[in-house]
């Protein structure tokens, strides 16, 4: 979502600085977002989710190096360490704290300076579905991404009048790597088109009542993030943004 979300702002012109776990894969999103639509990218690794003050010093040598940024969109939130309440230990709800909730807080955090310095920013958050519709096995991955609305909700209190505006999107089934690699095997094991396929996760694999009766894509969701950050979201502040294709919470 964060990649498809750079695409549609490089589309608009703008200048971005794309931050990711993996040296490899950053450097590979930012190579294709310049050949493409020739704009300055630049690729940075860092882990927000490590207490060493990477992410921190990441942001503030962007800064350095570019100037005040206009906008920042957080999408970090992985699901490894979940489970029923029984079956998750401590480290598994310290991974989900560190990684989900802290994740944002320290990239948020090391960002809101520079944005109060050159007179404002938009910072756009990224929850989940789950925030309002209660999983059972993902405990502390729902907890955190509820503890990211009330962060956002500050945000946008604390600083709007100094023009940071603050949003969060709430995605719900979604084409990510993961999703697309069990699309492709149920239509391999079960003969079914690509829709039928996704018909069948949401619907009886997942149990998830969408209207679309499909995941969305990843472009739809970076669309939309793209416009929060953008200036023709201007008089948008603290909004909580579900964008699931129709499902009941």
């Amino acid at each position: 979502m964060g990649f498809e979300a750079a695409r549609v702002l490089a589309a608009d012109g703008a200048r971005l600085a794309l931050i990711g776990r993996s040296a490899k894969a950053v450097e590979a999103a930012a190579a294709a977002i310049s050949r493409e639509f020739g704009v300055a990218t630049t690729a940075h690794a860092a882990d927000a989710a490590a207490e060493n003050g990477a992410i921190e010093t990441m942001i503030a040598d962007i800064v350095l190096a570019h100037g005040e940024p206009r906008g920042l969109l957080v999408t970090s939130g992985l699901t490894d360490h979940n489970g029923a309440l029984n079956e998750m230990t401590d480290a598994d709800w310290e991974a989900n704290f560190q990684d989900v909730l802290m994740g944002h807080v320290r990239a948020v955090r090391a960002a809101v300076p520079a944005m109060i310095a050159a007179g404002g920013g938009q910072i756009v958050t990224t929850a989940a579905y789950s925030v309002r519709a209660a999983k059972s096995f993902l405990f502390g991955y729902a907890a955190m991404k509820a503890a990211i609305v009330n962060f956002t909700k500050n945000l946008a209190k604390a600083y709007g009048g100094q023009g940071v505006r603050a949003n969060c999107v709430c995605p719900g089934a979604f084409e990510t790597e993961r999703v697309i690699q069990s699309l492709e095997a149920v239509m391999a094991e079960q003969g079914l088109s690509r829709e039928a396929a996704a018909r069948h996760l949401v619907s009886d694999v997942w149990k998830m009542p969408v209207a679309m009766r499909r995941p969305g894509l990843a472009r739809e969701a970076g669309e939309l993030m793209a416009f929060l950050l953008s200036e023709r979201a201007g008089y948008l502040n603290g909004a909580i943004i579900n964008i699931d294709g129709g499902t009941d919470f």
